[in-house]
């Protein structure tokens, strides 16, 4: 039976008395699972003295602390949702998320001050803006505004009520809000828990931006739902991961790739003791079968593809823990969720057929704040349809080709770009590539590819047409630009949309 926030947080309270839950990297604050019961408690109480209402939404302008997670919580044990707005945003871009999702309270910090002071006229329902001094407590903040923080009964929430609301990254068009309910977060929690075999005392990195629901599902949620330690990280480096994992005894690491390819980089120039890390997940984007190898071998622990997006909050496929992995794959479905290839009919697809991969389980959201035509487009009979291309082999597992509009036909020929990018992220010089199709008056589209050096790499753009053609159909060998560093978004996923179509 799904249950609300409130009743999921004060079991796991009960369980695993005691234990950190929280830990603020470089910092003395260690928050444990019955601490994090009676903190919440008393903010969603503070909440509803400064006029919180049942389902209003809360905007949330912080960067990654431990303060974000309490936030989440303790909003939806008010009733409301949270809103979380990435802090890289400008003034416009948090002016248009706060104006869309209707938000009557802004909690943010002093060092975002100057984002906001000019909009604040603009946020037509704003009514309080509660904002944090570099040393204060989201807890001492609240204080300030309503006076001392008391626990009351917390009413019983429906488990269908809206949570959190994460806005897209916007690559096609406006930011859209993805609904998530507390259903959705109490499901993908334990199923996040039991399919990386996550154990009570394992200790993880939030190093993910809190903004998205990656870092959340896995190292937040899947952590509270498995008795589980998370060392909160304000951004990702290289070096204080490495710091972190040596200084926690870091069990398992969730990240993207990029991610992962720095810290290859920053490994091969100061290799260090990593001997406690069991496993790294890596999801987000597809990671290169080369990258999984050298990661295995480089840090002697296993890598486990897995794919969801923000609309799944969480896991939709992953590589079995227990089981065989296959390179290049995005695993199985997990438990509990439903995952079939279908064509542009509907029609469920052959194993080794190329269609959309689309899902259906207690982790779908919601559907699109304010959008119910979009809402309608999407999730269609239950199913929710991703618009990305995927086949699936004999034994079940999922390999994911690109996204639908990622697609290149030259000649009629089709290509997906990740084919490309495989074989040229074989090659010794390459930090980074993304290859998208350009228009081409007599081909239609050819492929070209973007491609970013390891330090000090003098490789040539024909030496690298020689390499892929070495290992390609003639026709699916790239245009080739370099580039210092490939555009990204707030998680460290490559912005293809951004590259130059020319």
């Amino acid at each position: 039976m799904a249950k609300d926030l409130a009743a999921f947080v004060r079991d796991k309270a009960q369980k695993y008395t005691g234990r950190v839950f929280l830990k603020d990297f470089g910092s003395d604050r260690d928050i444990s699972y019955d601490r994090l019961e009676e903190i919440t408690n008393s903010l969603a109480c503070g909440f509803k003295t400064l006029g919180l209402k049942k389902n209003d939404r809360v905007a949330l302008l912080h960067p990654n602390h431990s303060d974000v997670i309490l936030t989440y919580i303790a909003i939806a044990k008010a009733g409301g949702a949270t809103v979380p707005i990435n802090t890289l945003y400008s003034p416009s871009e948090i002016e248009y998320i706060i104006n869309d999702s209707g938000a009557s309270i802004l909690v943010t910090t002093a060092q975002h001050h100057a984002q906001i002071e000019g909009i604040i006229p603009n946020l037509n329902t704003l009514k309080h803006v509660l904002i944090k001094s570099d040393t204060q407590t989201i807890e001492d903040a609240l204080k300030k505004y309503v006076g001392p923080l008391k626990t009351a009964e917390l009413e019983h929430l429906d488990p269908e009520n809206t949570a959190i609301i994460f806005y897209t990254s916007g690559t096609t068009g406006k930011p859209k809000g993805v609904m998530i309910s507390h259903k959705n977060l109490t499901f993908s929690g334990p199923n996040v828990a039991q399919s990386y075999g996550l154990r009570e005392g394992d200790v993880t990195i939030a190093a993910l931006p809190l903004v998205h629901v990656f870092a959340n599902a896995s190292p937040v949620f899947g952590s509270l739902s498995s008795g589980g330690t998370v060392v909160v990280m304000e951004r990702f480096k290289s070096e204080d991961v490495f710091e972190a994992v040596a200084r926690h005894s870091v069990t398992w690491f969730p990240g993207v790739p990029t991610m992962f390819h720095y810290l290859l980089s920053a490994f091969s120039r100061n290799p260090c003791d990593l001997s406690s890390l069991r496993m790294m997940l890596s999801g987000g984007a597809s990671l290169s079968v080369e990258a999984l190898s050298k990661l295995e071998t480089n840090f002697n622990t296993e890598v486990l593809e897995v794919y969801g997006l923000t609309e799944s909050t969480g896991l939709v496929t992953a590589n079995p823990v227990f089981g065989a992995r296959k390179p290049g794959s995005i695993g199985i479905a997990v438990s509990g969720v439903d995952v079939k290839i279908v064509d542009a009919g509907g029609k469920v697809l052959a194993p080794g057929e190329v269609g959309e991969l689309v899902f259906r389980g207690p982790n779908a959201c919601q559907g699109y704040w304010n959008l119910p035509k979009l809402t309608t487009e999407k999730i269609k009979n239950g199913w929710l349809h991703t618009g990305d291309h995927a086949f699936k082999d004999e034994d079940g597992y999922f390999f994911i080709v690109g996204r639908e509009n990622d697609l290149i036909i030259t000649m009629g020929y089709n290509i997906y770009p990740r084919e490309i990018e495989e074989i040229i992220f074989k090659h010794p010089d390459v930090l980074e590539v993304a290859v998208i199709g350009l228009p081409h008056p007599e081909k239609g589209e050819i492929p070209k590819a973007y491609v970013a050096l390891k330090p000090g790499a003098k490789v040539s753009g024909p030496d690298l047409q020689g390499f892929c053609r070495t290992h390609l159909a003639s026709y699916k060998v790239p245009e080739i630009a370099f580039v210092k560093d490939l555009p990204k978004n707030h998680t460290g996923k490559i912005m293809k949309n951004m590259l130059p179509k020319k």
